[in-house]
């Protein structure tokens, strides 16, 4: 029982640490928006709607896109530039 125990608070802990904690990002025109990204994808909120987008081939940063391109969000470091429908937020910084 001990070892059931054991190992089930060592998967618990390890789920816990490769999940990625939602971020929020305040843009230059104070306006702001949350994503929890991975090494796979991006879930964007903003507008009160949420976008999970592909992550996409980057030379630096990550990127990450929808295939209509209405949706994609670009970060390197603590910055990141998201572009949602007609709408591009610049100059955004993690807090």
């Amino acid at each position: 029982m001990k070892r059931v125990i054991g190992l089930c608070l060592v998967t618990a802990f390890l789920t816990g640490c490769t999940s990625s904690l939602p971020h929020h990002y305040d843009c230059q025109d104070g306006i702001g928006f949350n994503a929890m990204v991975t090494s796979e994808s991006a879930l964007i909120r903003f507008k009160g709607k949420e976008r999970d987008i592909p992550r996409i081939r980057s030379a630096s940063g990550a990127q990450y896109e929808s295939e209509d391109k209405k949706t994609g969000l670009y970060t390197k470091g603590e910055e990141a530039m998201l572009v949602w429908d007609e709408q591009t937020l610049r100059y955004c910084v993690m807090q």
